[in-house]
């Protein structure tokens, strides 16, 4: 039995006896013991408290778990003008975070590797960890990635094309890296972090600049074809739409993501920060021209959510970026929009909620990296 297998076990199901292991894994406890044994001497897994007095008869049984600050990981989140990175354990919580803004129109990908590399080896000095410590780098890429998860193949906002980021920083830095469309790897962190253990499949939808998807299928990530993209965000969903940065007409992104709410807002006479929180909350106190901004809002975006859940019947669809601190009615009005143009049978299933998580894009690159270099 692959050590990995009592890893994920402790991972997904907290600390617990050496019996219960045995039982999840369908193995003998004999087995499991030696494993813990190996476990324990490179000191992943520790041992830790006994069953409550009380809860059964016998001799108590003392607990394995997860040592999470044995080693570490960097997650990285590139986004729009924005890179956010953290220093995660191998539960993939941030211990130390830290970003970095840049000009979109006037940044070379060449110059924010070079900044990335500096700022992840101040990261590693700052929080007093070796080189030694870190199995490897995760990063979570604004688009589709080559079949060997290497390279940044296309970023439609940033105007990027073969942004190699393995390569740069496994040069620079001397640290095995990883990469993954970064909503993608925001869903994996979101279904393995967030709290969601019913919740298969599962759909992240990301909102600000743009509008990307990640669908997680038992545990793993779905990838769809030779790059496993999920462009939900370039679904058409308008007639007579602008043009998006994509080329394309009447994409999704061009109705409801952050920059158009923002300009939509403006033209309401008010000020553009915050977008979506400052339309509901005009909405809500009686503002005709932010309540029909933000219907447009629910309706669009639910049109491309019944899409989704029509073609991949998600239990859940997280939302995250800029509805990450929108008003819960808001989420309820999405949620009821979503099943009013779902298929029949489909819509009693399915659920809308919010990300739960506050670095999910540092978190879901984490998580890419763990699971590529630590868990399986």
């Amino acid at each position: 039995m692959p050590l990995r297998s009592v890893l994920r076990a402790l991972r997904d199901h907290g600390p617990q006896p050496r019996i219960e292991l045995a039982r999840r894994l369908s193995v003998s406890p004999t087995t499991v013991t030696k494993v813990v044994a190996r476990l324990l001497d490179r000191g992943v897994v520790t041992e830790t408290g006994v069953d409550a007095p009380g809860l059964r008869l016998g001799r108590p049984r003392v607990h394995v778990a997860l040592v999470p600050t044995a080693a570490y990981v960097i997650g990285v989140q590139v986004g729009v003008g924005v890179v956010r990175l953290g220093l995660c354990d191998l539960l993939g919580q941030p211990r130390r975070t830290t970003r970095f803004d840049f000009d979109v129109a006037g940044t070379d990908a060449t110059v924010v590797l070079g900044r990335l590399a500096a700022r992840l080896g101040k990261l590693m000095a700052e929080a007093g960890v070796t080189r030694e410590e870190v199995l490897g780098v995760g990063v979570a890429a604004p688009g589709p990635v080559d079949p060997h998860r290497r390279r940044n193949l296309l970023s439609v906002n940033l105007g990027w094309r073969d942004v190699a980021f393995s390569d740069h920083l496994e040069h620079t830095l001397g640290l095995p890296t990883v990469v993954d469309h970064n909503v993608r790897a925001m869903a994996v962190g979101e279904a393995r972090h967030g709290g969601h253990p019913d919740a298969d499949p599962l759909l992240y939808v990301y909102v600000r600049t743009g509008v990307g998807a990640g669908v997680v299928i038992d545990g793993k990530p779905f990838r769809s074809g030779g790059y496993g993209v999920a462009e939900l965000g370039h679904l058409r969903v308008s007639d007579s739409g602008r043009i998006c940065a994509c080329g394309a007409e009447g994409c999704l992104e061009t109705v409801v993501s952050e920059p158009r709410l923002a300009e939509r807002l403006a033209a309401l006479g008010n000020p553009a920060d915050a977008p979506l929180r400052r339309l509901a909350g005009l909405a809500a106190a009686g503002d005709l021209g932010a309540e029909a901004v933000v219907e447009d809002l629910v309706e669009h975006l639910a049109m491309g959510l019944a899409f989704a859940v029509n073609l991949l019947n998600p239990r859940l669809i997280v939302l995250g970026g800029m509805f990450e601190d929108a008003p819960a009615a808001l989420i309820t009005r999405v949620e009821e929009a979503v099943r009013r143009k779902a298929f029949p049978v489909l819509r009693d299933v399915v659920r809308v909620g919010r990300s739960t998580l506050r670095d999910g894009g540092v978190i879901g690159g984490a998580t890419v990296a763990l699971d590529h270099f630590f868990y399986t």
